[in-house]
């Protein structure tokens, strides 16, 4: 049900400033979004209609810029887990390769 009292949004980091800014959380819901990907939506009570208003002060926020930001940090130390798990991976191959060498296990 889409109220006028409602306001919907798929953006969870948003959820916790509107519940902080006086919405109250009714409900989730799950639609199709673009591409029949599932899409959830989180329903809040806005009986003043300000949701919009927090979703657009909570963009130019500052709490959202660190949000970002530490996301982006956060992006970097997996970016630079997956480097190491590669290099661990490489040195194993080879590790492997050597001990085949040795043994005359090699194939080919």
């Amino acid at each position: 049900m889409n109220n006028s009292k409602e306001f919907r949004t798929d953006n969870l980091a948003l959820c916790p400033y509107l519940q902080l800014n006086g919405l109250k959380y009714l409900r989730a819901e799950i639609s199709l979004g673009k591409r029949d990907k599932p899409v959830v939506s989180f329903i809040f009570e806005d009986p003043k209609g300000i949701g919009r208003d927090l979703d657009l002060e909570f963009a130019r926020s500052e709490i959202k810029q660190y949000r970002d930001i530490f996301f982006f940090f956060r992006g970097e130390i997996e970016r630079l887990k997956r480097q190491v798990d590669y290099l661990n991976r490489k040195e194993e191959e080879k590790k492997d390769e050597k001990h085949a060498d040795e043994y005359g296990l090699k194939e080919g």
